[in-house]
């Protein structure tokens, strides 16, 4: 689907519309599955001007147009839905019924400018990137351009919107007589431009005129994304530059693996652009200026140094009544060299005040020498996704934590109550549970309990704490504008990277239950410099979410020196024989040191980082069961 607005394609739908002839009484052929000719053109007679304004959509009762979408969407793509909105109710109102189409043509051809088309959506006409440009990404418009009639939005509410808009002209220009149907319609009356009160976030930045328009989507609660096609590192500079020119300041950048990104801020609004060098894509997130959207600089984190660094895994699992036993969760605790500390996830919402004494037992003993209670920094708290098993702790024991460290952020990025109902509504609903369309509500407020910031986090920003940066490599944003598959293909994928005063480094990525499907995006995006040395393996070894393919080639590219697998010794059993989670331990892996399992209740494993190969520098202090 990809439309680019090009100064030529303009140039050419405008010499083409040019040399037609529209008539107020098209002849009819009879069939009504096929568009009848409103106008000849012959060798002798090129006017420059048609000779009628109106544009007839039914004939004497047939229909004169026939409705084209893009190709290749599915049923429950808006422009989809919208097509058959607009012949639905036309039929409800006329009882005339359009044929429908879509843009598919062979790259030899070309579009027939003669037939007279009502083009929903971003297809590759012509017409459409005449009628859209400089449309606004907050806009609709309905215009008239030669034979076809444009209807076009960039968000699902927008072209619903153009959809109504467009139904109500046609009803203003019914005329039945003796029971026979003729709508004829000025073109001036389609000539609509209008503002999508729900999407004018999306009018905070301007058109990048040199893209194809892909789609927009949204995350969290306030984020909007805009997502572009056929963009050149050199087009993505410039619109920074036109960022920067129309009152934008640019706050920091990065660069990962050639993907480019940068953040950008003013008075009303923080916009996080990036250019996805495989993909040719750039995306724009657009959200409401707050401090705490600007994350903090390399600069600004000058702390000095009080202890090591070191990440330790604590168990989540349990037995139950029954005398089974319960895994699944994620504990993960960093303690960072300026002595703050930075956690991932936290362990579940069943038993959660066991889950947080441990946390809290852990905290307390590493700080000791340096800081107690409420001097006890919590730098970060990332939630990988919504799932009960990783925030449900700090859900639940969020005030608990509030009583006896400072903590200061909660990080992540989750999906939108509308792509969860879009997922809900598709044919993955059933990978999704119940109450899950109010996630980033219940983070948010888990997030407030706390007393902490909460921060929606972007694909290439940096956390800079004490002597380790902690990278965004994937978010569900990302994974747009594919509906999103599972709620674990929404987990933020994190590699943090620690630097000692020497010089040597070593990398941590943190997979929490990221799926083998958004992997395949990270494989695309990163490929080789997704190697890292110590690995979490992702969903608990437990399924890809269909893409085992994804997760195996992603471990290979890894290759670590120690997996982390964060679950019980009981379920470790069952799954480590799985196909992609064998190739870190069969041969597969030439640098594999160790596998340290999560283990029994309390049970933790601190890896001393960087890590310098050796492990006999990892402590492990083993829960009996009880």
């Amino acid at each position: 689907m990809k439309n680019k607005l090009r100064l030529t394609s303009f140039l050419l739908a405008l010499v083409i519309t040019l040399g037609i002839l529209v008539s107020c009484t098209p002849e009819s052929t009879g069939d009504d599955t096929t568009a009848p000719i409103q106008g000849e053109l012959t060798e002798t007679t090129q006017p420059t001007e048609p000779v009628n304004q109106n544009l007839d959509l039914i004939v004497d009762g047939k229909a004169a147009f026939k409705i084209i979408r893009p190709q290749d969407l599915t049923s429950e793509h808006a422009y989809v839905s919208s097509a058959i909105s607009i012949r639905d109710e036309i039929d409800a109102l006329t009882k005339v019924r359009f044929t429908m189409g879509d843009d598919f043509k062979r790259a030899s051809e070309e579009y027939d400018a003669s037939t007279f088309e009502i083009l929903v959506g971003n297809t590759r006409h012509p017409q459409v990137a005449e009628a859209i440009s400089g449309l606004k990404y907050g806009e609709y418009t309905i215009k008239a351009v030669g034979n076809k009639i444009v209807i076009f939005g960039y968000t699902d509410q927008a072209i619903k919107s153009a959809v109504n808009d467009f139904i109500q002209i046609v009803s203003e220009h019914i005329i039945n007589e003796n029971g026979t149907v003729n709508v004829s319609i000025p073109s001036e009356a389609l000539n609509v431009v209008e503002l999508h009160s729900g999407s004018k976030d999306l009018c905070a930045v301007p058109v990048l005129e040199e893209s194809s328009f892909i789609a927009t989507s949204t995350s969290d609660l306030k984020c909007n994304q805009v997502i572009l096609g056929d963009v050149t590192l050199d087009e993505y500079n410039a619109y920074v530059s036109e960022l920067e020119a129309s009152g934008y300041k640019k706050y920091t950048g990065s660069d990962l693996s050639g993907n480019v990104f940068n953040t950008l801020y003013s008075s009303d609004y923080t916009v996080n652009v990036g250019y996805y060098k495989p993909y040719d894509e750039c995306r724009i997130i657009i959200e409401p200026f707050d401090e705490k959207t600007l994350i903090g600089l390399e600069s600004e984190n000058n702390r000095p140094t009080v202890t090591t660094t070191q990440i330790t895994m604590l168990g989540c699992e349990f037995k139950e009544s029954s005398g089974g036993y319960k895994g699944n969760g994620l504990s993960l605790l960093y303690r960072l060299s300026d002595g703050s500390f930075v956690i991932v996830d936290g362990g579940h919402d069943t038993n959660s005040s066991y889950w947080a004494n441990n946390l809290i037992n852990a905290i307390t003993e590493q700080a000791k020498g340096y800081a107690s209670g409420k001097d006890i920094r919590i730098a970060a708290w990332f939630v990988s996704h919504a799932h009960g098993d990783h925030m449900g702790m700090l859900k639940k024991e969020a005030s608990t934590f509030k009583s006896k460290f400072t903590v200061e952020r909660v990080i992540t990025c989750l999906m939108s109550p509308k792509e969860i109902q879009k997922s809900l509504d598709s044919s993955h609903g059933a990978n999704f549970g119940g109450g899950e369309a109010n996630t980033a509500n219940s983070v948010r407020n888990a997030a407030k309990s706390v007393g902490a910031e909460f921060i929606t986090c972007h694909t290439g920003q940096r956390f800079f704490f004490g002597d380790t940066v902690f990278e965004i490599l994937y978010t569900v944003e990302n994974f747009a504008p594919a509906t999103t598959n599972a709620l674990n293909t929404s987990s933020i994928l994190v590699r943090s990277i620690t630097t000692d005063k020497s010089g040597k480094s070593s990398s941590v990525m943190v997979m929490g239950d990221i799926t083998g499907p958004a992997m395949a995006i990270c494989i695309k995006l990163y490929g080789n410099d997704l190697k890292c040395d110590v690995v979490q393996v992702a969903h608990h070894g437990y399924q890809t979410w269909g893409n085992d393919k994804a997760i195996a080639d992603s471990y290979k590219i890894m290759a670590p020196e120690l997996v982390i697998w964060p679950m019980g010794l009981h379920a470790h059993s069952t799954h480590k024989e799985k196909s992609f989670n064998k190739v870190l331990w069969d041969g597969s892996n030439k640098n594999l040191k160790q596998v340290l399992v999560a283990g029994w209740n309390g049970t933790t494993h601190t890896i001393p980082l960087p890590f310098n190969g050796d492990v006999s520098t990892i402590t492990s202090k083993i829960t009996s069961e009880k």
